[in-house]
């Protein structure tokens, strides 16, 4: 049985994580805070072994794992549009993360995933690939990226598969409130209006249970060192997104485009190539956006 340490495993992306690593075998030791509001979400299984600790107390982890196969750090501060201008708390983070590199290897891990982001590219307009030049515009995208930079080097010398997933734009039940989906899927259903930017800028969306199956085919495929990008198949005008929501809802809210809002990392462009991962993988995206949020709807009782 492989063991896996995950940190930020009551975050959206780390317990969807962790409930499927579990359900395909894996030994899993959660790295949770003992107060985590989302502590009750993370499933009850004889496999998955809670470590209390923070990002400021990662030495916990060495006395509570004996021996990992793997590490995946979702542990990462202020990821939400606030938190990703605060300069101090991202460079603490590029801190941490090495800190947690550092457990891994003591603990005799052979792979540290480590959940990147498209905010490393900064703005571009073309297809991004694995090879776009970075030019992050948020202290959050910098520190993602400073942090790989020396993790690259420390797992080459350690003899550790860094594998660096920039991930794009992951929807789903439970995710944070004030996404653009939570927000149109609620104000549409309640009658509410939707105030938004132009929208006019391609945008890509991957669902919760397509991004575990990627990051689950790069660990059981004994994937390379190396940047992939993590994202789904359907590119198109974020609008149109939109509209697909509102089409998904009962209609009983509106939606006004062209209000100016002010945005951290301004108007990303999402427009990845996925072919390597796809390829390391074995999995193709395959949840068609209009079902995503219908499932979503369905498990917050808004269903129309």
């Amino acid at each position: 049985m492989k063991k896996i340490v995950v940190t930020g495993a009551t975050s959206f992306l780390g317990r969807n994580m962790t409930a499927a690593l579990l359900q395909h075998g894996y030994k899993v030791y959660a790295l949770v805070r003992k107060n985590s509001a989302n502590l009750a979400l993370l499933p009850e299984h004889p496999e998955l072994e809670l470590v209390y600790g923070s990002l400021d107390d990662l030495d916990v982890l060495e006395t509570s794992v004996n021996k990992a196969d793997m590490m995946i750090h979702f542990a990462w501060d202020g990821s939400g549009d606030a938190g990703r201008a605060a300069e101090e708390v991202q460079n603490k983070n590029a801190v941490y993360s090495m800190n947690a590199l550092k457990v891994a290897e003591k603990l005799g891990c052979t792979h540290f995933f480590f959940p990147g982001s498209q905010a490393e590219y900064g703005i571009c307009q073309d297809k991004i690939t694995e090879e776009t030049e970075c030019f992050p515009v948020s202290p959050y995208g910098k520190a993602k990226i400073a942090f790989a930079r020396q993790a690259e080097q420390f797992c080459a010398d350690k003899s550790i598969r860094f594998v660096h997933m920039r991930i794009f734009s992951v929807y789903g039940y439970g995710d944070r409130n004030g996404t653009l989906v939570d927000t149109c899927i609620r104000k549409l259903n309640q009658g509410q209006k939707v105030e938004l930017g132009a929208c006019s800028q391609l945008w890509n969306y991957l669902y919760i249970t397509d991004f575990v199956k990627l990051v689950l085919g790069l660990m059981e495929h004994g994937c390379e060192e190396g940047i992939y990008n993590v994202a789904g198949t359907d590119t198109r005008v974020l609008r149109e997104f939109v509209r697909e929501i509102y089409d998904c809802s009962n209609k009983s809210g509106e939606v006004v485009f062209g209000k100016e809002i002010e945005k951290p990392e301004g108007v990303p462009v999402l427009n990845p190539d996925i072919t390597k991962v796809i390829q390391a993988s074995g999995y193709v995206p395959d949840t068609d956006f209009s079902q995503g949020i219908r499932e979503i709807m369905k498990q917050s009782g808004l269903d129309s």
